[in-house]
């Protein structure tokens, strides 16, 4: 099936939105890598970042090589994120709770296990982002014509990737036999983590080096046993399943997170739905650039940053 202009606009705008919140500094063919640095972190200004033999890489020395490299990008980031919530304020724009919610549930699957605290931190992030390209959308789309009837025919076509599917995010342990089943059970119970059991003496290797996580999967995924969701989506967060049999050995199921089903109706995704079909039929980037004009907006290049 198509992919629906929705999924790849949303794609395109949360990329550009999140160069806003995230700085990667490439450390070159040295490594074959990229440092995130401090993303959500804080920093002590008075303690080195970095040491090279001998010779320390301050604070002062990485925050100057930031601004100088990204500081006029970030501003202009900065700036349209600013104008876009100011207008979207003044026009009293509102994003339908299901809409977030499902989008939460989306960019959570991208992700591995996170703590409490991570999650609460992303949450927050993350809804700051949804309502931004919410905003956006409907402030560069809102005076593009699109009639009722493209709106049900649109929805109708792609109803689908308006919904979010039941999710659940389990590892697992595998081992050969029942005894083996039961002695991780006893190690378990014994307070030892899932994931160091699972290193140890999981038979799947490949599991096995990722401390038994295998992700999110849904009730129709063929990439898990069938046993594995009925019995994920039975436990409590946190908690393990007893030893079950599946094929070429036993299994014990870990569930970190339950994340229900969503379904949107047409009245719900309404004006996602608008969006969608007029932003096909936006002429420009799909940016805040153009917004800029409907506000007060003084750069104050004497500061130094931009030249």
């Amino acid at each position: 099936m198509k992919t629906s202009r929705l999924v790849l606009w949303s794609i395109v705008i949360l990329l550009l939105i999140t160069n806003i919140s995230t700085v990667i500094v490439f450390t070159g063919e040295r490594n074959k890598s990229s440092l995130a640095i401090l993303e959500n972190k804080s920093v002590d200004p008075a303690e080195p970042l970095a040491k090279v033999n001998q010779k320390e890489i301050n604070y002062q020395e990485w925050q100057h090589e930031l601004v100088t490299r990204y500081g006029e990008s970030v501003l202009y980031d900065l700036i349209d994120k600013e104008v876009v919530f100011q207008l979207a304020e003044q026009e009293g724009i509102e994003v339908h709770p299901k809409i977030v919610d499902r989008e939460l549930a989306r960019m959570m699957i991208t992700k591995g296990i996170l703590s409490d605290e991570e999650k609460q931190q992303k949450l927050e992030e993350w809804t700051d982002q949804i309502n931004h390209r919410y905003y956006l959308q409907y402030l560069l789309s809102k005076d593009i014509a699109v009639s009722e009837q493209e709106i049900v025919d649109y929805y109708q076509m792609y109803k689908n990737q308006y919904q979010f599917q039941d999710m659940v995010q389990l590892s697992h342990i595998v081992v050969s036999t029942k005894p083996e089943a039961e002695y991780a059970i006893a190690r378990l119970e014994g307070g030892e983590s899932f994931q160091d059991v699972a290193r140890e003496l999981s038979i799947d290797d490949m599991r096995a080096t990722d401390n038994g996580y295998l992700g999110y999967y849904a009730e129709t995924s063929s990439f898990i046993p069938t046993e594995y969701y009925q019995v994920a989506i039975s436990l409590t967060p946190g908690t393990y399943s007893e030893p079950i049999e599946v094929s070429g050995g036993y299994a014990i199921i870990f569930q970190h997170q339950h994340l229900p089903a969503i379904t949107v109706s047409l009245e719900e995704a309404y004006e996602e739905v608008r969006q969608d079909i007029a932003l096909s039929k936006l002429e420009q980037d799909v940016n805040a650039s153009s917004l800029w004009e409907r506000v007060d907006i003084n750069i104050y290049k004497d500061n130094g940053l931009i030249e």
